[in-house]
């Protein structure tokens, strides 16, 4: 008796649960083929949602960043890079830094020439403009620095490509030095091609300088502005 209850019992469960699920398939069916103006303005909110959300998915996966573009406003990286280009950069947990040195022994090239260019806060600063250069090789703390000062840490040695002396510790005039770039003020890597003349929508729109106007003037290197039209100015 017992067992002819539960088995009555699991075949009742049984029919109400496809039941169920064919009531939803017709409401679904009957949702996404609705001629009322509000359910399908709320079809095509859930739709265009559902696009964003899959393309910052796989930008995401690709890039570790769910915003990779940044705009280019100085122009020590020309003829490579250039005054408005737009640059895509993927983060250290998905391409590695190839250096100039490593580059030229591999024929490696980024951006016409050897290594990779990177996208780096000087000296770990927060709150000064990132700077896009390329990474000439690596010191390790104690080594000489090209002027023969000593290295405080380890890290990447860089240069713009139109400039005539690397980064550390000429840049901003060397006072106080800059240091070679530790691998966590690295933003990201920078992935060719540039797009050309976009960034310049973004630069022309109000934004804080964070970098005195001289050092711009010398093109002594090649700041950088996230693309974002509603974002902070240097903001990732």
């Amino acid at each position: 008796m017992v067992s002819t209850s539960a088995s009555l019992q699991s075949q009742v469960t049984s029919v109400w649960q496809k039941y169920m699920q064919d009531q939803s398939r017709d409401r679904a069916a009957r949702f996404w083929k609705t001629d009322n103006y509000w359910l399908a303005l709320l079809r095509d909110i859930l739709v265009a949602l559902l696009v964003v959300a899959v393309i910052i998915s796989l930008v995401y996966a690709y890039t570790g960043f769910t915003t990779p573009l940044v705009a280019v406003e100085s122009g020590s990286m020309e003829p490579h890079i250039n005054i408005g280009d737009v640059v895509l950069i993927r983060g250290l947990n998905k391409v590695p830094v190839v250096t100039y040195a490593q580059g030229e022994a591999t024929n490696y090239q980024s951006f016409g020439n050897y290594g990779d260019v990177i996208v780096y806060r000087p000296d770990g600063d927060t709150h000064a403009t990132p700077i896009i250069h390329r990474a000439m090789y690596w010191v390790n703390a104690g080594d000489r620095l090209p002027n023969n000062q000593i290295a405080a840490n380890a890290g990447y040695i860089t240069k713009g490509d139109n400039n005539p002396q690397v980064d550390q510790p000429s840049l901003f005039g060397g006072m106080p030095p800059v240091e070679p770039v530790k691998p966590e003020w690295i933003i990201g890597v920078a992935q060719q091609p540039a797009i050309p003349w976009i960034g310049n929508l973004r630069l022309a729109l109000p934004s804080v300088i964070l970098v005195p106007s001289q050092y711009c003037e010398r093109q002594s290197f090649a700041s950088i502005h996230a693309f974002h039209l509603s974002a902070p100015a240097w903001q990732l």
